[in-house]
């Protein structure tokens, strides 16, 4: 175990960058030491690799400010593996070095990615609802720091413990989060809601039914008291219907096609047989709901309820049906 104690810098030095070029680990740590005056604790070996000194270049980095000085020594640590934990209760900031995986065993465990985002490198606990832990683990291991990112599987509690630094362990836990959410599928089944706003939704409903095309499946509800259309059925049909309601409402409502209630006297013949006249002449409208007819033999009178065109048809016809015996039409 080597010590780096701090130093003491000359008064008022002048700043000096990070500028390495190839240099070995120990050439950082004494910047550090200068600029910063930190120290550090470390095993020697920790600073080779394959018996040759760990090197590290850095002409990217520009640091500022004390804050951002330490920043571009842990990201100089980063880039040769080591892992820097700060010990507690020595005087200044000394700093631990830890090389590679085994820097899990220092890793404070954390349960959501905001905790994360507060640590270095920490390591975060992933608990999953639906998704094989081993087979997200398996497509986590690429995601890691190499060399020093490692991950531990539970299958009893369905939860994977990763340690990292701390942008890894973000990107790890929403790759996770994908994985254990079911991707949305066409045929899953739905429930929209759609409020018209220029017609009611009865005669909405009426319209888009008029729409359906032959082998789609779809089914639709109309809620009067608050004007809603509630359409269920697969992903993808919903979703067409929706569109086809949206382009259905986006324009006002024609004054010619506004709803009415018309009542119409018969005056020679049977108000039922003038009203069937009507009904095979509406039956389309009458089988969606649009436009309903109502005979009532005693008054002889018809009750046409349906758009104000429908209604000026209707009296039309009635004016062909509605004669008297001698052939002329009756006056209304």
């Amino acid at each position: 175990m080597l010590t780096l104690g701090s130093q003491n810098a000359q008064e008022n030095p002048q700043p000096q960058d990070p500028d390495f070029k190839d240099a070995p680990v120990s050439d950082v740590l004494k910047w550090a030491q200068t600029e910063l005056g930190c120290g550090f604790i470390y095993e020697g070996e920790d600073l080779f690799e394959g018996g040759k000194p760990l090197t590290i270049s850095s002409a990217s980095l520009r640091p500022g400010s004390n804050a951002e000085r330490t920043l571009a020594l842990f990201e100089l640590l980063r880039r040769a593996g080591l892992v820097a934990f700060q010990v507690e209760g020595l005087p200044g900031p000394v700093y631990q070095l830890v090389k590679g995986a085994q820097a899990s065993r220092f890793a404070t465990v954390v349960q959501s990615p905001q905790e994360a985002a507060r640590y270095y490198f920490a390591a975060l606990a992933i608990k999953l609802s639906r998704a094989s832990p081993q087979v997200v683990a398996a497509a986590l291991k690429d995601k890691l720091t190499p060399g020093v990112g490692s991950l531990e599987v539970f299958e009893a509690t369905h939860t994977l413990v990763i340690c990292d630094f701390s942008d890894r362990l973000l990107a790890a836990h929403a790759l996770a989060l994908a994985a254990d959410t079911p991707a949305t599928r066409d045929d899953d089944l739905v429930v929209a809601d759609f409020v018209p706003r220029s017609l009611p939704a009865r005669r909405m409903n009426a319209a888009v039914e008029r729409l359906r095309v032959r082998g789609e499946s779809w089914q639709a509800s109309v809620n009067e008291h608050s004007n809603l259309l509630l359409i269920s059925g697969r992903r993808d049909e919903v979703a067409r219907v929706s569109e086809r309601l949206t382009r259905l409402d986006s324009r006002p409502q024609d004054p010619a096609f506004a709803e009415t209630v018309e009542t119409f006297k018969v005056s020679n013949g049977s108000a039922e047989e003038a009203a069937r006249t009507l009904k095979q002449m509406f039956e389309l409208e009458i089988a969606s709901g649009s436009v309903q007819v109502g005979a009532f033999e005693r008054a002889r009178k018809i009750v046409f309820r349906g758009s104000r065109a429908d209604a000026i048809r209707a009296q039309e016809a009635l004016k062909q049906v509605d004669v008297a015996p001698d052939g002329a039409p009756k006056d209304k």
